[in-house]
């Protein structure tokens, strides 16, 4: 009886650091818990081989920006910079998708996972795809150089 509750201590705490683990990045992440998708693939990928991925559910890593008709992911923020939606997909975010998520992923590169949808192009038909049904959409943390501190968004210039 004393193994089982050792047991059960172990695997409730367990449970719980893995809640906290996949709660501390700032961004939209309603479920928590394993990011299951088909394919971790690059926009590079999703770019090059439409086909590929059409309808698939993809998770990637890029950055993110968003404004009234367009809201996109791209391959560099500089292809955001000098406006290259060609290396650019359209995303349509989720509807529960709070104010303040939006802000906290909003000129970030972020992890996203969503459906890849070949044949539309976004507004006007301006970008390689379209991304929807998003599940995660959070700030990649990850800096080379920086220690456990996220960087300011960038400034551009106007």
């Amino acid at each position: 009886m004393r193994r089982l509750i050792v047991q059960f201590l172990f695997l409730a705490i367990l449970a719980a650091s893995g809640r906290i683990a996949y709660s501390q990045t700032a961004g939209y992440y309603p479920k928590g818990g394993p990011d299951y998708a088909d394919e971790s693939v690059s926009l590079i990928q999703l770019i090059a081989n439409p086909e590929r991925y059409d309808k698939k559910i993809v998770r990637f890593i890029a950055y993110l920006h968003l404004e009234f008709e367009g809201d996109a992911v791209y391959l560099h923020r500089d292809d955001f910079e000098h406006a290259i939606s060609n290396d650019a997909i359209w995303i349509n975010l989720p509807r529960d998708i709070k104010a303040d998520e939006k802000t906290a992923v909003n000129d970030r590169y972020v992890i996203c996972t969503a459906r890849f949808v070949a044949g539309r192009h976004g507004h006007m038909g301006m970008f390689a795809g379209e991304l929807e049904d998003v599940t995660r959409l959070e700030v990649w943390p990850f800096v080379r150089g920086e220690k456990d501190e996220l960087p300011p968004p960038p400034k551009l210039k106007k």
